[in-house]
């Protein structure tokens, strides 16, 4: 019941998804199938695909909120009919269009209220022979929409700030996505369209968005989230973006070494997710400080286990870094088959160079407070999925950290 890219596969070669196929296994199965709407909510739509198809699938969807997902890529001369949705408006639940939108202005148009509306998608919307359609002629109201997907022309050019005052009151997640480097222009429409956004969001994802070098640190883009994931690209972005947040994640990203050149934007806590690192390191006791307390590490390659550790505080070319001080944190997580490949040594000096740099320095200032570049010890050390450890590291650990866990 889910979009999936073996399901769009499938209807792009003009075969039958689900519940197509379970139809097919028998007369009792197929009775069952046929009596139950719920199945048939999930509308897909291709270019081969005519009206009658999709009024068929609307047909047997009863009552029940429907999702349609249309993909019109590559197809010029085959365009969907944007009404069959504007008359299930009240219906719809959510909405994904992959490539350009019809050719008529009026006709086409989506335009009323869709008040079940929670999840809009929209990619590859671009020119139409030599006029360009764009999403401002969107005039949907979503009050109560919670998840937008955009990529960086759609939400650059084509979603106008008034659309977005109107209808992001209760939007939870917010993604752009690139693809490929952004110029200088795109860069500051993406500005004044986040700008534009009426109230802070509670996630932003920035998929594989990259700036050009020669641009990034021109401008500055306001950020204006409780989370911020990052995913591929984490330079150029970092370079560009200014602003605070809660959470910073950075996922699928191959150049954490980068992090050490680059300032993090304030937060309270980082998250690696399927990182590596593909350069080691020349220099650390040069890089940028971060005034986070917490890091997670899930799922990522020993390469970056390793670089974090350094920043952390583990001894490199025989000198103290603790570049990050005010860390109390660190969990290591594999989920999964994934198996933490832990550089066991470097963790324990990583430990005890905060103990002893913490035991060392004056740990607070005035009314007892904390001074903000003090190095703090670790406090809570939570591995889970790493190799196994011996009693005697396990008894070391458990008199260095108030709070550890190791499974």
């Amino acid at each position: 019941m889910t979009e999936t890219p073996e399901n769009m596969n499938k209807v792009l070669a003009r075969s039958l998804p689900f519940p197509h196929n379970m139809a097919l296994v028998c007369k009792h199965w197929r009775n069952i199938v046929s009596s139950t709407p719920e199945l048939w909510t999930r509308i897909f739509w291709a270019p081969f695909l005519d009206d009658q198809w999709v009024n068929l699938q609307l047909e047997k969807t009863g009552s029940y909120p429907v999702h349609f997902i249309i993909n019109v890529k590559g197809a010029l001369s085959r365009r969907f009919p944007l009404s069959l949705i504007s008359s299930h408006l009240q219906r719809l639940k959510s909405l994904t269009i992959t490539g350009v939108l019809d050719e008529y202005r009026d006709s086409g148009m989506l335009l009323g209220c869709a008040p079940q509306l929670d999840r809009l998608r929209l990619t590859d919307i671009r020119a139409f022979g030599c006029f360009a359609y764009p999403v401002s002629r969107l005039k949907l109201e979503c009050p109560t929409l919670r998840s937008l997907y955009v990529d960086k022309n759609t939400m650059a050019y084509y979603l106008p700030h008034e659309w977005l005052k109107n209808n992001m009151q209760h939007i939870e997640v917010l993604t752009i996505y690139g693809g490929s480097p952004i110029n200088r222009p795109t860069s500051m429409a993406i500005s004044q369209t986040l700008e534009a956004m009426p109230l802070r969001i509670p996630c932003l994802i920035l998929d594989d968005l990259q700036f050009y070098v020669a641009y990034a640190g021109a401008y500055s883009i306001t950020i204006r989230a409780d989370k911020v994931i990052l995913r591929t690209c984490i330079g150029d972005v970092l370079t560009a973006f200014d602003g605070d947040c809660q959470t910073i994640v950075l996922r699928d990203c191959d150049s954490i070494h980068e992090l050490r050149c680059l300032s993090l934007p304030p937060s309270n806590s980082l998250e690696l997710d399927g990182c590596a690192a593909t350069r080691g390191l020349r220099w650390v006791s040069k890089t940028r400080p971060w005034n986070g307390d917490t890091v997670t590490i899930t799922n990522s390659h020993p390469s970056c286990i390793k670089i974090i550790l350094y920043f952390l505080g583990a001894p490199f070319a025989r000198r103290n870094c603790s570049l990050w001080p005010r860390v109390t944190t660190l969990r290591l997580v594999a989920k999964g088959d994934f198996v933490i490949e832990l550089p066991l040594m470097i963790l324990k000096e990583m430990v005890s160079s905060r103990q002893r740099q913490a035991g060392g320095q004056e740990n607070s200032g005035k009314d007892g407070e904390e001074l903000e570049d003090t190095v703090r010890p670790l406090r809570v050390l939570h591995v889970h999925g790493a190799q196994p450890l011996r009693s005697e590291e396990e008894m070391w650990f458990k008199k260095q950290v108030r709070d550890f866990v190791w499974n």
